[in-house]
């Protein structure tokens, strides 16, 4: 799902999700996740993603 108007933090979401980790937004902002114990910006979602291969910078 990398289109041109795709949401990069959505991307890493639905990727991350698919891959069998639990990803859940915190708060109303929705700018901050929380991946199992840890909390994190929609920055570091996206670097999560990118490091397991799950999508491409």
């Amino acid at each position: 799902m990398n289109s041109v108007d795709s949401d990069p933090v959505l991307d890493a979401v639905e990727a991350l999700r698919a891959a069998g980790i639990a990803v859940a937004p915190v708060g109303e902002e929705m700018d901050r996740w929380r991946i199992g114990d840890l909390l994190s910006s929609d920055a570091e979602l996206v670097r999560i993603a990118i490091s397991r291969g799950l999508m491409e910078e």
